[in-house]
C-alpha cells in the first residue's frame, strides 16, 4: 500500500495500540476489499485478512465477530479474520504531529455534507481537528484541496490534516464499500491520539437510511457507509476494545440533504453557493463519461447527484454546480443518459410510485429503541426533495 502514516501512527498524535490496531485491521480489510474482484455471478466473495498488530491480546473473540460482522453487514462478504503479533518497533519518544488537546476530530471528504457540516462547526475550529483521506480520484482530492483553502480565509485556526492511505496494485473493485469504515477507523485513531471524546461523520440522514427507490434496489450490496446500524455495530466493537469513550456519531442524522444544505448556507451568500459548487457528491464519477468529458465535475444524473439536485432546490439556495450533463450536446449527451438510464429509471419510479414503508424499514437492520415514524419520515421527505429534480 501507499500511505503517508507510519507504523506507530505518530502523525495522529499518541493513538492507543488498540485504537492504531483498529486501524491497522480496517486498513487491510479496504486493501483487500479493493484489489479483490466480485464474481460476475454470485457477487460474493470470501476474503481472509492476516494482521499484524501491537495488542493483539486485546482482539478476544467477541472483537473478532464484531469486526468481521461489521465488514460483512457493509459489503456483504464472508470475511475471516487471523491476527498476528508484530515484530517490536522502537517507538518515537515524540509524536511526529505536536499535541495539543481538541475535543472533536470532524471527517471532511470533500462532499457537499461534510462541507456543511465543518461550515456548521466553524466556529469550534479551535477545540476541532478537520481529517480527511487523500482518495485515489483526482477529482475527489481537488475537491479537498480547493474546500480547505476556502475554509482556512473564513477561519485561520483551522486545523485540517489528510492521508493517503491506499492500494499500490491494480484496483478491481471499483465501489468500495469499506472507505467510509476506513475514514472513521483513521478518526478514531486521531482522536485517541489528540484526546478528543467526540468523532463527528457529517451526512445527512436520507442518504445515511439509502431507502431503496425500488424493489430490484437494495440488499447488503446497498452503500451503508453511515447507516444508524453502522454506528451501532462500530460502537459495539469499540465496547469490546474498550474504546468506548470515543464517541463516533453522525450529527445530522435527522436532516434530509435539503434540509442540512438550508442550515448551513446563507441565504442569498454567494461565497457559500461558489463554495458548495466545489464539492464532488457524485457517487460515479468516472463511470460512463465520454471522452473529453470533464473528470472533476458531478454528473448530474446518478443517484447521488440528483438527491444533490434536488437539495438545493428544497434549500432554496441557487445550484452553483457545473454538471456534466449540462456540458454535454448532441450524441455524446444522448449516450451519456443511456449510460445512467438504470439510475433515471429508479428515480422515475420512487417518485412516481412513491415508497412501500414496509420495504423501506426490512431493507436494512435497526438499532434498538429506533424511533421508526422519525426514519419514514426523512424518507419521505428526502422522496419530496427527489420529486423537484427537473429530469427530462
Amino acid at each position: 500500500m501507499q500511505t503517508g502514516l507510519g507504523w506507530s501512527l505518530a502523525e495522529l498524535g499518541d493513538p492507543a495500540n488498540t485504537a492504531a490496531d483498529l486501524l491497522r485491521i480496517v486498513a487491510a480489510a479496504y486493501i483487500a476489499d479493493r484489489t479483490t474482484s466480485r464474481p460476475a455471478r454470485t457477487l460474493h466473495r470470501e476474503l481472509r485478512l492476516s494482521v499484524h498488530l501491537d495488542a493483539p491480546e486485546t482482539w478476544t473473540q467477541a472483537a473478532l465477530d464484531a469486526a468481521v460482522d461489521l465488514l460483512h453487514w457493509l459489503t456483504g462478504d464472508t470475511w475471516t479474520l487471523e491476527i498476528l503479533k508484530a515484530q517490536p518497533t522502537t517507538k518515537s519518544a515524540k509524536p511526529a504531529v505536536k499535541i495539543h488537546p481538541v475535543q472533536t476530530v470532524s471527517l471532511m471528504s470533500g462532499g457537499l455534507d461534510s462541507l456543511c457540516g465543518a461550515l456548521l462547526c466553524l466556529d469550534q475550529a479551535e477545540s476541532t481537528v478537520f481529517l480527511g483521506h487523500v482518495d485515489s480520484a483526482n477529482a475527489v482530492s481537488r475537491a479537498q484541496r480547493l474546500i480547505h483553502d476556502q475554509l482556512r480565509t473564513r477561519q485561520p485556526g483551522l486545523s485540517y490534516r489528510r492521508y493517503v492511505l491506499r492500494p499500490t496494485t491494480d484496483v478491481r473493485e471499483r465501489t468500495p464499500r469499506t472507505r467510509s469504515l476506513l475514514f472513521m477507523a483513521m478518526a478514531i485513531a486521531a482522536a485517541s491520539g489528540l484526546g478528543a471524546g467526540k468523532v463527528l461523520v457529517p451526512e445527512n440522514g436520507f442518504t445515511s437510511i439509502n431507502p431503496p427507490l425500488e424493489p430490484s434496489r437494495g440488499g447488503p450490496l446497498t452503500t451503508r457507509s453511515t447507516h444508524p446500524w453502522t454506528f451501532y455495530a462500530l460502537h459495539g466493537l469499540l465496547r469490546e476494545l474498550s474504546l468506548d469513550s470515543i464517541i463516533v456519531h453522525n450529527p445530522h442524522a435527522i436532516l434530509t440533504k435539503g434540509e442540512l444544505v438550508a442550515a448551513a448556507l446563507r441565504p442569498h451568500s454567494t461565497e457559500d453557493g461558489q463554495l458548495a459548487a466545489i464539492t464532488l457528491s457524485c457517487a460515479k464519477p468516472n463511470a460512463g463519461r465520454p471522452k473529453g468529458g470533464n473528470p472533476n465535475l458531478n454528473c448530474g444524473l446518478c443517484i447521488a447527484c440528483l438527491v444533490r439536485r434536488g437539495a438545493f432546490i428544497a434549500a432554496d439556495r441557487p445550484d452553483k454546480t457545473t454538471y456534466l450533463i449540462d456540458t454535454l450536446t448532441g450524441d455524446a449527451k444522448q449516450t451519456f443518459v443511456h449510460h445512467r438510464r438504470h439510475d433515471i429509471a429508479a428515480w422515475r419510479y420512487a417518485t412516481e410510485a412513491g415508497f412501500d414503508d414496509i420495504r423501506v424499514l426490512a431493507s436494512g437492520l435497526w438499532p434498538p429503541n429506533t424511533d421508526f415514524d422519525a426514519v419514514l419520515a426523512i424518507c419521505h421527505r428526502g422522496l419530496e426533495e427527489l420529486r423537484r429534480v427537473p429530469v427530462s
